[in-house]
């Protein structure tokens, strides 16, 4: 029985999957030159087998990872300000769970977060005194508010009514949805969010080449990485021969096969024949 448990337990996938997610509560500075916004990072490992019952599954995480960052639009260049790990190591760093408020004041980015759930629950839940020590010492920080410098990084802690006061001003003046945002992010290459395949799931430029060409991981982001961080790097001999592949094995497949392999390889040969 125990054997079994750990079977199951130990049943992931060998397809990493990468994605990010933007918070709500985006907001540009005074002159719109830059944009605020807090944004979750992942990358794990789906379960598969067994270990899929009943509800798909619990993943392996490779990156739990939530921050605040600054996105300059002229430049496209994104910095990342202040690391919520302490956070997501304790609730996961998924948008649903959290709070976020954020407002500009010249080169500080006035921010909190706090968890869409009370503290009280959590509290009530602790596993154990030491959970429940790590969580009270969770919930005196992340009720106070904070302000970071964007030039220096240092972050200082700030009176509440000031980041209520700014953050009123904010959403009439300054806000930005996460449709038009998301898009001012679309061309970001992941390798700028830390999101580097080999360095996540270490494996070779083949194995990924393979996997994202023939569609055998369906993670649409991990594909993209492959294309910007892999394949990009190959000349154009060898990217001709990448298409070739594709394009031989779309005729070995007939019917229903065929038409599906079309359709959701669209995007990744697109990406693949820019490259030329």
């Amino acid at each position: 029985m125990a054997g079994l448990v750990f079977l199951i337990l130990s049943c992931h996938s060998d397809y990493v999957s990468l994605d990010y997610r933007v918070h709500h509560g985006a907001c540009w500075n005074n002159d719109h030159s830059r944009i605020a916004f807090v944004a979750s990072k992942k990358a794990y490992l789906r379960a598969t087998g067994l270990a899929r019952l009943p509800d798909g599954g619990i993943p392996k995480y490779l990156i739990d990872d939530m921050g605040l960052y600054v996105f300059t639009p002229e430049d496209q260049h994104l910095s990342r300000l202040v690391d919520f790990n302490d956070l997501t190591h304790r609730l996961s760093s998924s948008r649903s769970l959290w709070k976020v408020k954020i407002a500009f004041d010249d080169s500080l980015v006035h921010y909190s977060v706090t968890p869409v759930t009370e503290w009280a629950f959590y509290l009530k839940h602790a596993k154990s005194p030491d959970d429940s020590l790590v969580i009270s010492n969770l919930q005196k920080k992340y009720e106070k508010t904070y302000a970071v410098d964007i030039n220096t990084k240092n972050v200082v802690e700030t009176d509440p009514a000031l980041l209520q006061s700014l953050y009123k001003k904010s959403s009439t003046n300054n806000k930005i949805g996460l449709t038009a945002f998301n898009k001012y992010l679309a061309d970001i290459p992941l390798s700028e969010w830390g999101l580097v395949v080999r360095e996540i799931h270490p494996k070779s430029e083949e194995a990924y080449i393979e996997e994202t060409i023939f569609l055998y991981n369906s993670s649409s982001e991990t594909r993209r990485a492959v294309i910007e961080q892999i394949i990009s790097k190959k000349s154009k001999t060898e990217i001709k021969a990448i298409l070739k592949k594709m394009d031989d094995y779309a005729q070995s497949l007939k019917g229903l096969k065929k038409k599906e392999y079309e359709i959701y390889s669209e995007d990744t040969y697109k990406r693949i024949q820019s490259l030329l």
